[in-house]
């Protein structure tokens, strides 16, 4: 009997050791590649230059209790642990977990904190060998491992490149961390990215959010380092991460120029949209006579018409879904980061949607990913092979 889609997590992680892409770095930047290391209290670690030793911590937890340090890609019998195996591995790991496809994301040394290396062309390469890794391990089953490719932060030009190139390798997403001239702002330039973007019909997503002053997150680089303290790790996720970056897109007439556009930015939540979008609407009103500033629409409606948004383990969002855009709302497992549902998603899912009707649970967890990311929703996919 063939299987079609039910369940669609938009937000997962390849959070893989570095054989599997480092064979595609040229030799002559190997040496410059990050570098793992083995600890002497287990696990391992991540040497990056520029930063101070990246430990595996709670983008390895795969359901697990979470732990900042001491966490290995590999199994106490040399198997590759949960979310750090293959393709073959990743799709039985949907099968366990109940769901059918996944949206993957970069690991987060590879999709951010490979940006400090000072070697322009040895980072240009990282970037390329991580998306010839990624087309390859997707062609395994393309319909149920939807990557987002890498775009590098060295300039427009290189950005422009990297998503043709990628195009001609068979994906179809991007991941941003960065806007495309590689600054934290919009530039004029930029408008090149995004119209390539339109005509490849390359999909534009981020994780929670893209650009900004800081090249390295202070919160990410917190965790990452495992000097993530209490008080931190209760409130990074009340934090609605994507406001700047809606406001600034906005405010620059980016979806004014281009109408189409759409971004999907993962695990943002959503319980926090009611309140947030009504201040960034009253704040425009008083203060678009003094700046001199007259938008074509709300902030909140350009947040509705040109966004998609990710929910994890977000069952309070669905409660007040009649003041949320829920049209533009998707579901992830964030597997195997430290907020995943893995291996309970299903159980998840039952009280994320409990007395949601079914056709709009049915818009979150299969059309809407479909619909953005390209997919066909009556299609069989591909079986996971023995």
């Amino acid at each position: 009997m063939s299987r079609r889609y039910e369940i669609i997590s938009a937000d997962g992680h390849l959070e893989i050791p570095p054989d599997a892409w480092l064979r595609h770095v040229p030799s002559a930047y190997r040496d410059l590649a990050p570098r793992l290391v083995r600890l002497p209290e287990g696990g391992e670690a991540w040497i990056v230059e520029g930063l101070p030793l990246i430990h595996n911590g709670q983008n390895l937890a795969a359901g697990r209790p979470v732990k900042l340090k001491g966490v290995s890609y590999w199994n106490p019998d040399g198997s590759p642990g949960p979310g750090a195996g293959d393709a073959r591995q990743r799709l039985r790991e949907q099968d366990e977990d109940g769901i059918d496809a996944e949206v993957l994301y970069p690991p987060v040394f590879i999709g951010k904190l490979i940006e400090t290396l000072s070697d322009k062309a040895a980072y240009l390469a990282m970037v390329r060998a991580y998306n010839d890794f990624l087309a390859e391990y997707c062609a395994a089953a393309p319909d149920r491992l939807i990557g987002t490719a890498v775009m590098p932060i060295t300039g427009l030009a290189d950005a422009v490149a990297e998503l043709r190139r990628c195009r001609d390798l068979g994906l179809h997403a991007t991941s941003l961390s960065m806007f495309p001239s590689g600054g934290g702002a919009p530039k004029p330039e930029d408008d090149r990215f995004w119209e390539s973007a339109l005509a490849l019909d390359m999909k534009i997503a981020a994780h929670v959010s893209f650009g900004g002053r800081e090249k390295v997150n202070p919160l990410l680089l917190a965790s990452a380092t495992a000097n993530f303290d209490l008080v931190t790790a209760m409130v990074s996720r009340t934090i609605p991460g994507p406001l700047t970056l809606i406001a600034t897109m906005a405010a620059a007439g980016v979806f004014d120029r281009f109408p189409p556009l759409e971004i999907y930015l993962a695990e943002t939540n959503a319980g926090w949209m009611p309140e947030s979008f009504y201040m960034m609407d009253d704040s425009y009103r008083l203060f678009r006579e003094w700046y001199g500033v007259s938008l074509a629409m709300r902030p909140s409606e350009y947040a509705a018409r040109h966004f998609y948004f990710g929910i994890v383990r977000d069952p309070v969002a669905l409660r007040m879904r009649d003041l949320l855009p829920v049209e533009r709302l998707m579901w992830g497992s964030d597997f195997p980061h430290s907020v995943t549902s893995f291996p309970r998603s299903r159980e998840w899912l039952a009280t994320i949607f409990e007395g949601v009707p079914g056709e709009l649970r049915r818009r979150l967890l299969v059309e809407n990913p479909c619909r953005f990311f390209g997919l066909d929703a009556d299609r069989a996919i591909t079986p996971t092979p023995p």
